[in-house]
């Protein structure tokens, strides 16, 4: 775990990567306390703090900030913004703190879009030579510095053939970046992780991980299942407390859908709450359409509450 880099400075579940010089921010953040345990502890990975650590060094190309390799990987979710986070939310551009304050649970791009969205500003977008976001370019953030998404600055994505390794999840298997050869974006299961030949596998089919640009990122849990295949996404959510049906209803720039707190639990061939967005607005929009639902999505008549 790295100490503070020296040209941004962000709070702990509250996050800022414009050139602020503060001292070190106080601890905490709403929601943590309320955080859903896991339900299978070999599958399930933490809903706070470390799934893994960065296996490959890299340099931020805004802040030139160098990355060693051990750096700390988190999971999609945040604790949440409350009045401890309103000096870095008005700094991020909201009128007033509160204007961003939401709850914990909810994946990083969705939490940067809602305050997006409730402050309306643009996240995240550049400020004369300033970044300014709820995460790096690279993908991290905070005094105490950890990543969430993207990694981008640990390969080169415009490399040929099969992504380089970019970190070690808790379960000891690898994370690579996001193709699976030039260009080309695998189909992976609800963790994010497929069976396939790695760079570092001797020419063997092995399980591993890639990184995703929508939540959860990285690990949405930790493959393969009990019979040593790909997990579904049924399975994925077999793992987590959180992942209870109880929905939230959130809005972006995008529009108004539901979404399902504390649970890192995605389709990672096309999420479902992108599907729910969908539904959501056409159905805020128009009489409900006969015999639509179950022909949209196989798997959508176990995830909709409509």
């Amino acid at each position: 775990m790295r100490a503070f880099h020296n040209n941004f400075v962000v709070l702990l579940f509250g996050f800022v990567s414009v050139s602020l010089q503060q001292g070190p921010p106080p601890p905490g953040g709403p929601g943590g306390g309320n955080v859903p345990g896991l339900a299978d502890t070999t599958h399930g990975a933490p809903m706070l703090g470390d799934v893994g650590t960065t296996t490959a060094t890299g340099t931020d190309p805004g802040t030139g900030a160098q990355f060693q390799v051990g750096e700390n990987l988190y999971g999609p979710f945040e604790a949440g913004f409350g009045t401890q986070q309103d000096f870095i939310l008005e700094a991020l551009g909201c009128t007033t703190g509160s204007d961003g304050h939401l709850p914990g649970g909810i994946d990083t791009y969705n939490a940067e879009q809602i305050v997006a969205y409730n402050c309306s500003i643009q996240l995240p977008r550049f400020q004369g030579p300033n970044y300014v976001s709820l995460l790096d370019q690279c993908g991290g953030h905070t005094n105490e510095y950890h990543f969430h998404e993207r990694l981008s600055c640990l390969y080169n994505p415009m490399a040929s053939g099969h992504s380089t390794q970019v970190a070690e999840g808790n379960d000891g298997r690898l994370l690579y970046g996001k193709f699976e050869d030039t260009g080309i974006l695998p189909p992976l299961d609800a963790c994010g992780g497929h069976f396939g030949v790695t760079p570092d596998s001797n020419g063997q089919i092995v399980y591993h991980y890639h990184v995703q640009d929508k939540p959860p990122f990285t690990f949405g849990c930790y493959g393969p299942n009990d019979q040593g295949g790909l997990v579904t996404l049924e399975q994925c959510r077999s793992y987590y407390h959180g992942c209870d049906g109880s929905e939230m209803e959130i809005t972006t720039k995008d529009g108004t859908f539901l979404y399902d707190d504390w649970c890192p639990c995605f389709d990672a061939m096309g999420p479902i709450w992108e599907m729910r967005h969908f539904l959501f607005s056409l159905l805020n929009s128009h009489p409900r359409p006969p015999l639509l639902l179950h022909h949209l999505h196989p798997n959508l008549h176990l995830h909709l509450h409509l």
